[in-house]
């Protein structure tokens, strides 16, 4: 068949179609066995997405702006399709922009599909929509010229593999929910705390901190002690790396 006026070509992947829900196979090569399919509307993406985690057997793993479903109907539907499939024993993993926690709505969704059996993930910036479902099919979404964002599936082992590696090295970057607070951990820290931090990051032992604070030895391991407890870090090296991730230097 040979591709219409309608169709577009992925880099080594051969032509597939924009038609909604019709799809070309690639070219034979590295690429072949390749399908990707273009749906346009925001009914078709509900459609397609419950037909996938319907036949998810072993993994599905996302990466989730937060804008796909933001009101509370449709939170329920996305938390109903995670349970499903954890319920079912499929691995179920979501990565979400550590932003959400702030708001009540999407911070009390994410406590849900964590006790649902999701292992649940933030990160500061995740820069697209991305579902993985058994390492065979990948869905992501796609700029469109009219507007809104049509729902692109890509069914092959070749490339769904890859964007299951895309997905893994977000997955390593990110904090697990169990680890986060509903806010920014520099919003609670009080003024001991932030000379504390700002005199340990510039090389200050215990002691030292303690004759340039005024106060005792025992008083500045008592703070880190509780920033740590804080933070649920096993060491100083530990909460320092956790506080830079989200501690702005100007802060202190």
């Amino acid at each position: 068949m040979q591709p219409d006026a309608g169709a577009g070509r992925m880099p080594g992947a051969g032509w597939f179609c924009r038609v909604p829900g019709a799809a070309f196979e690639a070219e034979s090569g590295a690429a072949a066995g390749v399908v990707v399919e273009q749906y346009p509307l925001p009914q078709e993406h509900e459609r397609v997405l419950r037909e996938l985690s319907d036949g998810a057997r072993e993994s599905a793993d996302a990466l989730r702006q937060g804008g796909e479903w933001t009101g509370a109907a449709g939170l329920e539907v996305a938390l109903a399709l995670d349970a499903g499939m954890a319920r079912r024993g499929v691995r179920v993993r979501a990565v979400y922009p550590r932003a959400l926690l702030a708001v009540p709505l999407h911070a009390a969704h994410l406590r849900r599909v964590s006790d649902a059996g999701v292992s649940v993930r933030v990160l500061d910036h995740v820069p697209h929509d991305l579902l993985v479902f058994d390492r065979q099919t990948a869905c992501l979404t796609a700029e469109s010229a009219v507007g809104g964002a049509p729902l692109v599936r890509v069914r092959g082992p070749l490339l769904a593999a890859s964007f299951a590696a895309i997905y893994e090295s977000y997955w390593q970057r990110a904090t697990p929910l169990s680890l986060t607070s509903a806010g920014p951990h520099h919003a609670q820290l009080d003024t001991r705390e932030k000379a504390v931090i700002r005199l340990m990051t510039n090389g200050y032992s215990d002691d030292r901190i303690a004759r340039k604070l005024g106060i005792t030895t025992p008083d500045v391991q008592s703070v880190m002690t509780a920033l740590m407890e804080r933070l649920d870090a096993g060491s100083r090296f530990e909460a320092g790396y956790k506080l830079a991730r989200e501690v702005d230097p100007r802060d202190l």
